[in-house]
């Protein structure tokens, strides 16, 4: 049986997101190291959260990664876009028999990972994609939702939606919309994943705190986790979004399969801010709400939840599905949704400190 010497492997921890992570963990007392390619960043960050162990190792150097993953109980990968960089990462978590987090919100990259599934079964590990924003808050009020039970476990479709006050995108979540957006939507509909415009449906959307508002379909990550948290064969997600964005979506997409309209996007993003400055995130909100469906719409339950900033959160939930997933007592195996692998409501009690509230309604 593998005793690692640390708890959790923190690759990416450079980046926005994964410095925020580096402190989440910290205060969370885990035992981790800060892992990626450049040893002098990782050796600054180091020294900013109490000098825990710095494991460089390149995503092109499988070795490396392998002996890096072999040092904790769990991987927890902050180094997006997923689908280009997250598959090194995986297959050393494989090679190494530790758990397999990270905070990707890319449903082709989730898919991927989910068809590994029984691999990981018999390896005896579990992979859990979107510990962070996306997807914890919104994976957790659609499983509590189709777990209610008036629904007695006969949900059948899904509707989830979210929208934000304030904040922005860092680079990273830009390069990760930008490696997708050239795909369209995407539904989830009578058991099978399939391809549509983005906008194809627009729900109102019963937020709490905003009221209703309207919402046109996006491809959101729980695309990929709802049918399996839920059961449900029909599921789509939503976003409220400024008006003309289904339009500049149809007409954008197109033309970001061009690599030379891509490649000029990318140095577009490389100008930006890296993220959201801390007055920014203190004042940003989220908002979900959750809707499942029985069979011809005889019953519907809908769950709420609301809290801060998203990236705030994504650090807070990615360390504590962490912390949780390197306990000795966490035994699942498989691909799980974070609902499946720590309890909907647990996750989302744990995470009240950081502001999040949820109920039914």
């Amino acid at each position: 049986m593998r005793n690692p010497e640390l708890d959790v492997l923190l690759y990416g921890a450079t980046g926005f997101t994964g410095r925020l992570c580096a402190q989440a963990l910290q205060q969370l007392g885990v035992r981790f190291a800060v892992s990626g390619r450049d040893a002098r960043k990782l050796e600054a960050l180091s020294a900013t959260v109490g000098n825990v162990p710095v494991v460089p190792a390149a995503l092109d150097h499988a070795a490396a990664l392998t002996e890096a993953a072999s040092r904790a109980r769990v991987v927890l990968d902050c180094a997006g876009p997923f689908a280009r960089y997250g598959r090194p990462v995986l297959d050393a978590a494989f090679a190494a028999g530790a758990h397999f987090l990270d905070i990707t919100g890319e449903s082709p990259w989730m898919r991927e990972t989910y068809f590994r599934h029984g691999d990981a079964v018999q390896r005896g590990i579990a992979l859990v994609n979107a510990v962070g924003f996306d997807v914890v808050p919104t994976d957790c009020a659609a499983s509590l939702a189709a777990g209610a039970p008036s629904l007695a476990g006969s949900c059948e479709r899904v509707r989830i939606a979210f929208a934000s006050r304030g904040g922005r995108p860092s680079q990273g979540t830009m390069r990760s919309a930008l490696n997708l957006a050239d795909q369209g939507g995407l539904a989830y509909l009578d058991g099978r994943w399939v391809k549509e415009p983005v906008g194809t449906e627009i729900w109102q959307a019963p937020f709490p705190e905003l009221g209703s508002r309207p919402c046109p379909s996006i491809p959101w990550g729980d695309l990929v986790t709802a049918p399996r948290s839920t059961g449900a064969r029909y599921v789509r997600t939503f976003m409220k979004l400024p008006k003309l964005a289904p339009l500049v979506s149809r007409i954008g997409g197109p033309l970001l399969k061009l690599p030379f309209t891509k490649a000029l996007a990318e140095r577009a993003i490389g100008r930006l801010p890296e993220g959201p400055s801390a007055e920014e995130r203190r004042s940003a909100r989220f908002y979900v709400v959750a809707e499942a469906i029985a069979p011809g719409g005889r019953i519907t339950e809908r769950v709420w939840v609301t809290g801060g900033e998203g990236y705030e959160l994504t650090a807070a939930s990615a360390a504590l599905c962490a912390k949780l997933a390197a306990a000795p007592e966490f035994t699942l195996t498989g691909a799980l949704t974070p609902s499946q692998a720590f309890g909907a409501d647990k996750l989302l009690d744990q995470l009240a400190p950081h502001g999040v509230k949820w109920g039914r309604n």
